[in-house]
């Protein structure tokens, strides 16, 4: 389960529509393919793409080849693509908001890599970036931070609270947004899980698995949704699945691990004491060691705190 991934793919439904705050007009094809390539998982063809885009925009072509390796982070485990992303990010400059949005992916980036206040600090700052423009994915990405901070600070007397009004607007994102849908449907789905509205994060899974079928992340997405609203048998069908489909991908990686972990629980509160022997003796593996520190922390802390890891 890792909680806040960066997933960008695009869909070709006519239904949506180009925010104009991020067209390029020329540019855009280009940018679409790219995005369409990193949907398939084809991450290689994705960064030749991003290095033709560099002669026309190499400010742009940094930030979609930071895109590139944080897909490849977020779907195969790839934690050397991660920080590869934040070194590029870190040196590669924009304009307008794509600079905001290179400020953002390298925020997320120092986040999963432990780094919380240099992470806050630039996610901040794109915010502030975004909060300028009425355009609907600058709303959006401005949400993203305003919710969390808007939770952090309505337990103070006289403060608003404004969260039904930044759901409205990811949601607006979700359904229109052609290249940052994904990313607003996951930020989404994980506000709803906070609020334990289980029902609304499944039906947002369901709706992005629709537009990008058998995705392996949303299908991990889906199955934490199941698990929580008590559908055992499903959520571990789907994580059984996904242990074997990354296993085959590409072996004993994060996501791999994720599956793992959570069919422990899985079947610890499905009262399948058989099954969850198997998969705790799957954590005794010399692997899992060089991946622990890559692991969710609220799912290990779940473990820990119920006495599941053997």
């Amino acid at each position: 389960m890792l909680r806040f991934s960066l997933l960008f793919f695009v869909s070709f439904s006519c239904a949506l529509t180009m925010d104009s705050t991020f067209s390029l007009g020329a540019l855009d094809n280009t940018i679409t393919q790219t995005m369409q390539l990193i949907v398939e998982g084809k991450y290689e063809n994705a960064e030749k793409e991003t290095r033709a885009l560099a002669e026309k925009n190499k400010g742009v072509a940094c930030i979609l080849n930071g895109m590139v390796l944080i897909g490849r982070y977020d779907d195969l485990g790839d934690t050397a693509a991660l920080l590869q992303a934040t070194k590029l990010l870190t040196k590669c400059k924009s304009t307008g908001y794509w600079e905001a949005l290179r400020i953002f992916e390298l925020g997320y980036t120092q986040s999963e890599q432990g780094h919380s206040l240099k992470g806050a600090i630039h996610t901040k700052s794109a915010a502030e970036i975004f909060e300028k423009s009425n355009a609907r994915d600058s709303k959006a990405f401005y949400a993203i931070y305003a919710y969390y901070m808007n939770n952090s600070l309505n337990w103070l007397p006289f403060v608003s609270d404004d969260s039904d009004s930044y759901l409205k607007a990811l949601e607006n994102g979700a359904k229109h947004s052609i290249w940052f849908w994904p990313l607003f449907s996951t930020s989404l789905i994980w506000m709803h899980y906070d609020r334990k509205e289980y029902d609304k994060g499944l039906q947002l899974a369901d709706s992005a698995l629709k537009r990008v079928p058998n995705h392996p992340v949303f299908l991990q997405i889906k199955a934490d949704m199941l698990y929580r609203m008590k559908q055992y048998k499903q959520a571990a069908q789907i994580y059984e699945a996904s242990a074997s489909d990354y296993l085959t991908r590409t072996g004993k990686s994060l996501r791999y691990w994720c599956a793992v972990a959570n069919l422990i629980r899985i079947y610890h509160d499905a009262g399948n004491e058989q099954q969850k022997i198997k998969w705790q003796k799957e954590l005794n593996a010399p692997e899992f060691n060089t991946i622990k520190e890559w692991m969710p922390n609220s799912l290990m802390d779940d473990l820990k705190e119920r006495n599941l890891l053997k």
